[in-house]
This record gives structure tokens, C-alpha cells and sequence, in this order.
């Protein structure tokens, strides 16, 4: 039987590779888009579950005062790296999101690339927020996303993905039980270690909220919903969306 290691340890060492075809430029415009939306000029900014870095770091070129955290300290290693190499300085501290806690506020958060779908039921999701919500400043904004059960069912649910590089080869298989409305994905890596592999893998498990459910349990953490968008739009969710991004404000 597989023993499984924490999810992002092996990735870690794969992720950019892996995730080249991510519009992170993209990503970082958007972000700053929407505080411009809202007419809202943080300093500090905190990416909650900020991985190797990719947006914390393009955010902060743009000159906000970028900190992240995230439970594989193997993703943190690779955005310290990273910010070393373009000159840029981050703080960076490893910690499991369900139970973020800060020692100075922030005046935004983030949490990207349905890193939120990792949280797996109502009560832990409400427990997040309200601790989001201890981490901002008054009127503070929070900006996050989910993926969509129409985005999992058509690119994720019965797909195997493969490929192999000079140093890893990685399988990645998918299933999604609509009844729990769970996707799990297990991923498989081949880690080249000289003349060796060391194989390593990882059950990622997420879960499927609605809006409506997403907006309750904001309003039940004291937050007001501001937008629930189309991806990378002020466009209304639709029901082929495949990624819908919110914005909330700490009441």
C-alpha cells in the first residue's frame, strides 16, 4: 500500500516546470485590477498558501509589501530561492492556513489557485475566514478562488496526465465523486537522484463549494461579499465558469 507524503513536498521539486503554462503575469494584473476596482491601496499583503512564490514575487515588483506562508516548507525553499535571484525580499514563514495566525496585520490577503478547495468541510472554511478576518486591518480586503465542479468534471474527473523531464517523470490521475463533491488526485513522482529515482507520492483532496455556500459562510465570518467574478474578469460567474474569483472586505 502507498505511503503518501505531505501534498507540495515532492511537487515542489516539479511545480514550476509543471505549472509553466500559468499565466502568473496574468494573475499578479488582476489582483492589482481589483484593489484599482475598489479603490483600495494596501502596503502589506500577505498570499496565504503562496507556494514557490510566482505571484507574491511579481507583486511585489509591482511594490507592495508581499509576505506568504504555506504548509510544504519544500514550496517555501523554492520562493526563497527564487526572491533571492531577482532581488526581491519576502517573508516567508511555513504554516498549515486552517490556522494562520500573524504578529502584525495586513491591509490584504490573498489565496490563489483554488488553494482554498484543499479546506474540506463548512466548519473549517469558516474557521479560515475568521481567521483571515484576525489578520486585517479594519475594512481590510480579502481575494481568493475557487475552482468549479464544471471545471473538474471536464479537464480533471477519470483523466491521467504523464510526462518525463532530464530529472522527474510524474503520473497524475484524477477522479471526482459528484456525490461528495470531492476530486481526488494522485500524484506520482520519479525523482532522479543520480544514476537513482526515489519515487514519492501524493493524494491531493478538494472540495467543490458553491457560491452561495461561499458567501454564507463569508457573511458568517463577518465579511462583506463585494464580487464573485469569472476568472480574470468583472464578469459574473456563469455556469461554465471554470474558475470563479471573490472579493470580500472585513466588516
Amino acid at each position: 500500500m502507498s505511503s503518501f507524503v505531505l501534498p507540495y513536498s515532492g511537487f515542489a521539486a516539479a511545480y514550476d516546470r509543471m505549472m509553466q503554462n500559468v499565466d502568473y503575469a496574468r494573475w499578479a494584473e488582476y489582483i492589482d485590477s481589483l484593489f484599482a476596482l475598489y479603490n483600495f491601496h494596501p502596503k502589506r499583503v500577505l498570499d496565504i498558501a503562496c507556494g514557490t512564490g510566482s505571484a507574491t514575487i511579481l507583486l511585489a515588483q509591482k511594490g507592495y509589501k508581499m509576505s506568504g506562508t504555506d504548509r510544504a516548507m519544500e514550496m517555501l525553499v523554492r520562493a526563497r530561492e527564487k526572491a533571492e535571484k531577482r532581488g526581491i525580499r519576502l517573508f516567508l514563514w511555513q504554516q498549515d492556513m486552517r490556522y494562520l495566525t500573524v504578529t502584525r496585520p495586513y491591509d490584504a490577503a490573498l489565496c490563489l489557485y483554488d488553494s482554498i478547495n484543499y479546506i474540506l468541510t463548512e466548519d473549517e472554511m469558516k474557521q479560515f475566514f475568521q481567521r483571515v478576518s484576525d489578520t486585517l486591518t479594519p475594512k481590510g480586503i480579502f481575494i481568493f478562488d475557487v475552482t468549479t465542479e464544471y471545471n473538474i468534471v471536464k479537464h480533471f474527473h477519470r483523466q491521467t496526465f504523464a510526462e518525463s523531464y532530464e530529472d522527474f517523470s510524474y503520473i497524475w490521475k484524477n477522479l471526482y465523486f459528484h456525490k461528495e463533491k470531492v476530486c481526488k488526485t494522485i500524484l506520482t513522482f520519479f525523482l532522479r537522484d543520480g544514476d537513482k529515482y526515489t519515487k514519492r507520492e501524493e493524494l491531493h483532496v478538494q472540495k467543490i463549494y458553491s457560491v452561495a455556500q461561499i458567501k454564507r459562510l463569508l457573511e458568517e465570518a463577518d465579511y462583506k461579499l463585494l464580487s464573485s467574478f469569472d476568472a480574470f474578469t468583472f464578469n459574473r460567474w456563469g455556469r461554465t465558469s471554470e474558475r470563479i474569483n471573490f472579493t470580500a472586505v472585513k466588516n
